[in-house]
């Protein structure tokens, strides 16, 4: 199977109120908070069930928490930087049904984009297409080893080109059994950003030999030029008077 859809996270951004009471966490690794006081309990497993649902819990707010403190887009805006996801299309080698493509952009920890292959069979892949030479700093990708364990990728290839015919790895990204974004430099030699038609995120390998992979949202960012100012930004006008005083 295989899914390709123009996606649009810009304004979706997640926001989870992290309480004892709350009851909106959203599906957390099969099961949503509601589960934690409804298991099916018999006897001495209640204790068991329920150390198991606290446990789910406290591993979902710990995601939330670390996805957002650690966020790309905290250091990109003081380095110069823009995510520029929402500009290309889509896609998948595979998925399961209800956890394909469209959870990689929807801003949310608790969600992933799941594989779903009958045989093992590698790379598993998420396929980046532009409708232009697209200039591209660096890709972050979040993953959650507590929560994924044997599904969490290991080692990923970063793959870019203009076709797929002629993709060139651009650098291997090392993921540790840990929750966290880990952050990819697409800067060459000479220090300058890579620019490419398509990008290919291949998943190598997963931690404990697990076959099919889960990533949780991935960011591409673009630098942005370094003659566009936040008074640019803000007032365009400014920034005409001052081309036309240099005339």
């Amino acid at each position: 199977m295989s899914s390709i859809d123009q996606l649009d996270s810009s304004n979706n951004d997640f926001d989870l109120p992290l309480t004892e009471d709350d009851q909106q966490l959203h599906h957390v690794s099969g099961f949503i908070n509601s589960d934690t006081s409804t298991l099916d309990t018999n006897g001495g497993d209640e204790s068991v069930d329920r150390n198991a649902a606290d446990k789910v819990a406290l591993d979902a707010r710990n995601a939330v928490q670390i996805y957002e403190e650690q966020r790309p887009d905290l250091t990109l805006r003081t380095t110069g930087g823009r995510e520029i996801g929402e500009d290309a299309v889509w896609s998948v080698s595979s998925f399961r049904p209800d956890w394909g493509v469209e959870k990689l952009r929807d801003n949310n920890p608790l969600t992933y984009w799941q594989s779903d292959c009958p045989q093992p069979h590698f790379p598993h892949s998420v396929n980046i297409l532009f409708h232009r030479a697209t200039i591209i700093k660096q890709v972050s990708i979040f993953v959650d080893f507590n929560q994924d364990e044997s599904y969490t990728p290991k080692q990923i290839s970063i793959r870019g080109g203009t076709t797929f015919r002629d993709l060139q790895e651009i650098t291997l990204l090392e993921c540790d059994d840990q929750t966290g974004w880990k952050n990819a430099d697409l800067c060459v030699d000479d220090g300058e950003p890579v620019r490419v038609f398509r990008l290919q995120i291949a998943v190598l390998s997963t931690h404990q030999g697990g076959r099919d992979t889960h990533i949780r949202q991935i960011k591409l960012y673009s630098p942005i030029p370094a003659f566009i100012h936040e008074q640019d930004v803000i007032d365009p006008a400014h920034s005409r008077r001052q081309a036309l005083k240099k005339i």
